[in-house]
């Protein structure tokens, strides 16, 4: 067996931590994912993160890195104590960082039972550190294969994260995007997953029809990320599942989708079926 041997060189460096390769804006972002949530490493987040880091999921917001947000990650970390975060997409545009991404463990409040779940996440950094996150994360699915005992198989990793150009904002392709939402095309789009889709084959009707409210919307190189509030009336397949009655509600989502050609031809977006499943099985509609 024949191997073509280069020239060994030496590579420049950013630090003595980090190869410098890629876009700048990365460096907190691989800290965050390797350092932090993989190696479940509370101390390097002053040196990664904002003290005022905000969160913002299903409605609400995490605000403050060593109070809420820290403690909110710690119990998801006491929970599955070998959590691990398996990045598949990236999108770096401006001072954004657009992911999807996994996280999959063990859960102890299950007998150890087995489960994966998908986000879509908007990071922000500013002055070299994170500054915010917008995020909807699968917990549904989550709550579902920790019941069933089926965890979901897990979509293959990026294959170079860390080495992703920073992107030029698309706004031909956020317009696209926009009315692409607004028509209600997104529903019946089978070139785009909803949620776990993939893996269970099901397209679950939640909302029926309604309106799309869009709140943040990044982009570059023909891909756009998006965060947005779906409102409209409660469909009955979504409605039997909570035991809750046809009305007025609000679903929170996050896309992360490809456009060519003027359409929509690929992507994902995870909607917070389990917040809007909480709130209607406590008689809350919003």
């Amino acid at each position: 067996m024949n191997f073509e041997m280069s020239e060994p060189r030496t590579l420049p460096r950013e630090s003595s931590e980090h190869p410098a390769t890629g876009a700048a804006i990365l460096r907190p972002f691989r800290r965050y994912v390797t350092g932090f949530v993989n190696c479940h490493d509370f101390s390097i987040l002053p040196r990664i993160m904002h003290s005022d880091y905000r969160l913002f999921t299903s409605g609400m917001t995490v605000a403050g890195r060593d109070d809420a947000y820290k403690s909110a990650v710690a119990r998801q970390l006491e929970q599955f104590p070998g959590l691990l975060f398996t990045l598949h997409e990236i999108l770096v545009t401006g001072a954004h960082i657009c992911v999807r991404f996994t996280e999959h463990g063990a859960s102890r409040l299950h007998d150890n039972a087995r489960a994966a779940w998908t986000s879509i996440a908007i990071y922000e950094v500013s002055g070299g550190l994170m500054s915010s996150c917008t995020i909807e994360q699968d917990y549904f699915s989550r709550r579902r294969q920790l019941i069933d005992g089926q965890p979901m198989a897990v979509d293959p990793p990026a294959i170079a994260p860390w080495d992703e150009a920073e992107q030029m904002p698309d706004r031909d392709a956020e317009k696209i995007v926009r009315d692409w939402l607004n028509s209600g095309d997104w529903l019946d789009c089978k070139d785009v997953m909803l949620d776990d889709e993939s893996a269970t084959g099901k397209r679950e009707r939640i909302i029926d029809g309604g309106s799309v409210e869009i709140d943040l919307i990044v982009s570059g190189g023909g891909r756009v990320a998006f965060h947005a509030v779906h409102s409209g009336n409660l469909a009955p397949d979504f409605g039997e599942v909570s035991g809750a009655a046809e009305q007025p509600v609000s679903i929170h989502m996050s896309g992360l989708v490809t456009v060519d050609k003027g359409r929509v031809v690929a992507g994902h977006i995870i909607r917070d079926r389990w917040g809007l499943y909480r709130r209607l099985s406590k008689g809350n509609r919003r």
